[in-house]
């Protein structure tokens, strides 16, 4: 063969390779490499969408027949290759210009995975020295991808137990550092920021960041961060699965934990409410006797195990059956500020939105009392309370409010967004727009029944932005005069909020929304 056509056929596979790497890499990260959400992930709409997708199916069909169909030593081999090389170009070149490339983000891991991809695509391919076995490498890119993210388990587990002792070591010298933790199926980083900001007054607080809540996310945080100059550091606490937030208590060895609520949220994950139940209680029996727990009292699963606890522990709450230590009662939301009460005598009046966050100031005025502060000092420091962003935020657009409750993506959070779209007084539409709930397994269609109910009680547009709960929340929308639109494309859904600009109408944006309507509204 000419050596400008290997040149050709070698530069054309380059290219076809690199894209679908970088994008089942994308995949892969965005399920954190982890393979249980992987699978859960794969049994929605958006997974088996991704699985017939044209590199998947008819590109793979297609090879298929052509391995089988082709003689070795034919010359249409060659041409075959070319032809589908260059048809994934014109799909990149496509996909470029419709914005719609998925692009995971560059980290050490990320590279290697990828770069590994194309080495032993390239190897198998020089050891066979055949063009004809192209076409099997071409269908077994995902399987070749997702063998390396299982290899590289190995190597990263052993990492990761050097990053956890070195990051215990380091806490382990600062001798009066106060650890909180805070974990929860919801309300986490909402109570991680009230807490910071109100402990502000009197401590030095460093706090995890947002989206840091995961045992490597944690140790990678404590190695770069000093704190020498710390009083408190605040540490939110996730989990998918049994053991990993009692691997973040061994290595951060808190003093205080609150637990904020425990729902279906990752329910395919844990496989049964229990599990989850006892993946939050993790952090709970890691306190010391002498440390405090902090529990929603009104929840079931949370209080279930109170009874069994060696440590002190405080309640919240707002259902005076259970004797709450800091009752909420007499909640008054308004547009824009919130105000209740909150046993035994503080009167809580600041500027955040949603009758929810009586629940989550609840905790905060626990630990900051058990900490020194007097209810003067509480009680003034709340007023200053700010919502984390993208956590029921109001932004102004043209004429229109839009509430972003985007980082939200359960239904205790989404109940609660309706529930002040409700209130909201606006004199145009009020319109509603999210994908849906995440992760909710064999209680995703019944939450998804629900919350279409309660849209269809509150809003004038519903606009469905994933394909994963489109029956489920059309079906509890049913006999209502909502009118509801499915638009997944993101340009067409940037299209539709343009057009509602310079309207007077409120809308409520729910769980993750693509790139272009964050940068839009911002």
């Amino acid at each position: 063969m000419p050596s400008f056509y290997i040149i050709i056929i070698f530069l054309f596979w380059l290219a076809s390779a690199l894209a679908d790497y970088v994008n089942f890499c994308y995949c892969w990260q965005l399920k954190e490499y982890r393979y249980d959400r992987w699978r859960d992930w794969l049994s929605t709409l958006s997974g088996q969408k991704f699985l017939a997708s044209y590199p998947l199916l008819l590109r793979s069909l297609i090879c298929l027949i052509l391995f089988f169909s082709l003689p070795l030593a034919s010359q249409y081999i060659i041409l075959s290759l070319i032809l589908i090389f260059a048809v994934d170009l014109a799909r990149q070149a496509w996909l470029f210009y419709r914005s719609r490339l998925k692009w995971p983000k560059l980290t050490l891991k990320s590279a290697a995975i990828i770069i590994t991809a194309l080495l032993v695509e390239a190897l198998i391919y020089l050891f066979l020295a055949s063009p004809n076995i192209l076409f099997l490498l071409l269908i077994c890119r995902l399987f070749i991808i997702s063998l390396i993210v299982l290899l590289f388990k190995i190597p990263t587990r052993f990492i990761k137990a050097i990053y956890y002792k070195i990051a215990a070591n380091k806490l382990k010298r600062q001798k009066k550092l106060i650890v909180i933790g805070i974990t929860g199926s919801f309300g986490k980083t909402t109570v991680k920021y009230f807490l910071e900001q109100m402990l502000a007054a009197k401590f030095r607080i460093i706090k995890t960041p947002n989206n840091i809540n995961t045992e490597i996310g944690i140790a990678k945080f404590i190695l770069q961060t000093d704190f020498s100059q710390a009083d408190i550091f605040i540490v939110e606490m996730a989990a998918y699965k049994i053991g990993e937030i009692k691997l973040i208590c061994d290595i951060v060895k808190p003093q205080f934990g609150i637990l904020t609520a425990i729902n279906e949220q990752h329910l395919p994950l844990f496989g049964n409410i229990k599990n989850t139940q006892a993946a939050k209680y993790e952090l709970l029996y890691s306190l010391p006797q002498d440390g405090l727990a902090i529990i929603n009292v009104d929840n079931p699963y949370c209080r279930e195990f109170i009874s069994e606890l060696k440590c002190r522990v405080k309640t919240f709450g707002q259902l005076e059956e259970f004797k709450p230590d800091c009752l909420i009662k007499n909640i008054s939301p308004g547009a824009e500020s919130l105000k209740f009460q909150a046993a035994p005598n503080y009167e809580i009046k600041t500027n955040i939105i949603g009758a929810h966050n009586a629940v989550n100031i609840a905790p905060v005025i626990l630990a900051a009392n058990d900490l020194g502060f007097i209810r003067e000092e509480i009680e003034a420091q709340a007023k200053k309370f700010q919502l984390p962003q993208a956590t029921m935020q109001l932004v102004n657009y043209g004429r229109s409010i839009i509430i972003d409750d985007s980082y939200n993506a359960n239904p205790a959070g989404f109940t609660a967004g309706l529930k002040f779209l409700a209130d909201y007084k606006v004199s145009g539409k009020k319109i509603v727009i999210s994908r849906g709930m995440i992760e909710l397994g064999q209680a995703a269609p019944q939450a998804h029944l629900k919350i279409g109910r309660l849209i269809a009680e509150v809003a004038d547009e519903f606009i469905i932005i994933s394909p994963d709960s489109v029956a489920e929340l059309k079906a509890g929308a049913d006999n209502s005069n909502l009118i509801i639109q499915t638009i997944l494309n993101p340009t067409k859904l940037l299209q539709y909020l343009k057009k509602n600009k310079n309207q007077p109408n409120v809308i409520l944006l729910e769980g993750r929304m693509p790139d272009n309507i964050k940068h839009e509204i911002y």
